[in-house]
């Protein structure tokens, strides 16, 4: 009867231990790292529309339109003068991007 006891009063201080372990878990998540978070979400949203980056990706893409603009009319035009459109596609994908040399491509050819 007394081992019962005892096996039964451990069980139940363990399951009271690990309640109160978790309640204050739980009181340590609502009451510092979810308000540190919240916080700093806003830091973050305030810096990145602070720091002109949404501006910057509209710049990026209107440069792009201007290039594929320029590209076309590269094309059409190396059409109407004979040359080969070609050596000008050859050109533009040795560019690896930088618009300096796309320009000079499209001048070129």
């Amino acid at each position: 009867m007394d081992l019962l006891r005892n096996l039964f009063g451990n069980l139940t201080s363990g399951i009271i231990r690990l309640a109160v372990t978790a309640g204050v878990l739980l009181l340590v998540y609502l009451f510092i790292v979810k308000p540190v978070l919240h916080t700093t979400s806003e830091v973050t949203d305030k810096a990145f529309k602070a720091s002109g980056l949404q501006e910057i990706g509209k710049t990026i893409k209107s440069v792009n339109v201007q290039v594929q603009r320029q590209i076309h009319r590269s094309f059409e035009s190396t059409k109407h003068h004979g040359g080969n459109p070609q050596k000008l596609i050859h050109c533009i994908k040795r560019s690896s991007g930088d618009v300096q040399r796309i320009q000079r491509c499209t001048r070129r050819f």
